[in-house]
């Protein structure tokens, strides 16, 4: 399972920047006289969020949102890929799969029907730094849905059974994982950018699927679910003081205990351009990741990062987009992506070309890289990415599962607690000089891994600008470069 939960947006909220990003490329494109007037932006203030920490530790939070009258209840565990022993890769995120899966007084059909019969859902799932065990439905079930979360999250039998099951399905998902050349350039990149640190883990292998029993698993559950490496955070159509008492009543038993911290060994130093070419035997395009490492999610600058990185290639309207897919034509959807963890982060470009233009593409990417370094950004063009970014703020944040998912970053990562309140203000502030600089220290030109995965014997000629080629087959070993 990938993990790109640093910075999370609801399906609901994916679909409409997708339309505003569309918008907002016809809106570039038609002449400015016949553009209407920009009207005067409305005011953004979330509902108080009521906070109380209980006697063994977990911290609870409770706002209201009454869009619609449902309630979005998530516990959040700070562990997850990262606290995997390196050689059981995937540990939490099974853990989270077989909690699911049967409890003390329930089985695996009962916790759906249960969840159904409140109108809605529950589900568990590990990210890099954390796991969340969410619940969702109506509003009026809301003390139901909380003991439904604290029973799976408490009290898992994790049942041997299913166990077995899961294993075999998460292991046609690895085989169906190498067919896919997306998948083996972000594996191989973060592998090769991060090495030994835990953040390299993307996904479970076959090797740590196999070492996994219930007895490691009832292990990191005794060890990591406990309430004073948690928080539970509850956004929807309720009375938060309520809200605040139920769960003081619910989780108040859960006992505390020490929890092992995940161990975070400096990333690999960068020097030089360093490709790792992933052999894929008669591939017709190259699918190719670049970038390095950037700041933990909670550094200050992530503001005039995340404007440079908009700029350059996060936005459909973008310099990378209107250079390869615009004008070019090399690629339909270029992308470009900020993400920041509890310990580091990274900066990625990814795209698929054909394979007559991989050395192209390269060429490009790293120009606009350059250029955005040494000139930064001003103008309209800043100004339409602090416009762009500030409107789908709100769009964000429109749904619960939406707020919950922005303020479960706030408490995960440590960031201002009027991070939601303050954020367009903040973009707005970020001058000219912040964005040069921010580009400067995020887009690495000279020091970059880059994964390419492809055949090799057919870009090989484009690639004599790179010195440094490593090339490996699908597992990731290093072979002989074909001939």
């Amino acid at each position: 399972m990938t993990n790109t939960l640093a910075v999370v947006v609801s399906g609901f909220s994916r679909t409409v920047i997708a339309f505003a990003l569309a918008a907002t490329s016809v809106y570039a494109q038609t002449p400015a006289a016949d553009r209407p007037a920009v009207g005067p932006e409305r005011p953004f203030q979330l509902a108080p969020r009521v906070e109380r920490t209980l006697a063994n530790g977990l911290r609870v939070i409770a706002t209201r949102q009454t869009a619609i009258p449902k309630v979005s209840i998530t516990l959040t565990v700070l562990s997850g890929y990262s606290s995997d022993p390196a050689d059981l890769t995937g540990l939490a995120s099974m853990t989270a799969d077989l909690i699911q899966e049967g409890t003390k007084t329930k089985n695996s059909r009962q916790i759906r029907r249960d969840a159904f019969g409140m109108g809605g859902t529950l589900t568990a799932a590990a990210s890099q730094d954390y796991t969340s065990v969410s619940a969702r439905g109506l509003a009026e079930f809301a003390p139901q849905l909380l003991d439904l979360v604290a029973d799976v999250a408490m009290n898992p039998t994790i049942p041997e059974d299913e166990l077995a099951i899961l294993k075999k399905q998460h292991l046609q998902t690895v085989a169906q994982q190498k067919a896919s050349p997306q998948f083996l350039a972000n594996r191989t990149f973060r592998r090769e950018l991060f090495g030994t640190h835990p953040y390299a883990r993307t996904s479970e292998t076959e090797a740590s699927l196999q070492a996994m029993d219930r007895a490691k698993l009832v292990a990191f559950h005794r060890d990591h679910y406990r309430p004073n490496n948690a928080f539970l955070l509850i956004v929807g159509a309720i009375d938060p003081d309520a809200m605040l008492a139920a769960a003081e009543k619910t989780f108040g038993a859960w006992t505390r205990g020490e929890v092992p911290a995940p161990a975070f060994p400096s990333a690999p130093a960068l020097t030089g351009r360093k490709v790792f070419f992933v052999q894929r035997p008669n591939s017709i395009q190259s699918s190719i990741a670049l970038g390095n490492t950037a700041v933990k999610r909670a550094d200050p600058r992530w503001y005039e990062l995340t404007l440079a990185n908009t700029i350059y290639g996060g936005a459909f309207n973008s310099r990378i987009v209107r250079n390869i897919r615009e004008e070019k034509g090399y690629t339909y959807s270029p992308q470009s992506a900020l993400t920041g963890f509890a310990n580091a982060g990274f900066y990625r470009f990814a795209a698929d070309v054909r394979n007559e233009v991989t050395g192209a593409t390269l060429t490009e990417v790293f120009k606009e890289i350059d250029k955005m370094r040494a000139e930064g950004s001003d103008g309209a063009e800043l100004q339409g990415a602090k416009q762009y970014l500030r409107g789908i703020f709100p769009i964000q944040t429109a749904t619960q599962t939406g707020l919950s998912a922005t303020l479960n970053n706030v408490y995960v990562f440590g960031l201002p607690k009027d991070y939601p309140e303050t954020f367009r203000a903040r973009i707005a502030a970020v001058t000219p000089e912040q964005v040069k600089s921010a580009a400067a220290s995020l887009f690495g030109s000279e020091n970059s891994v880059i994964a390419i995965v492809g055949d090799y014997e057919k870009v090989k000629s484009q690639l004599g600008a790179f010195k440094d080629i490593t090339v490996l087959d699908t597992e990731g070993k290093t072979i002989a470069s074909p001939q």
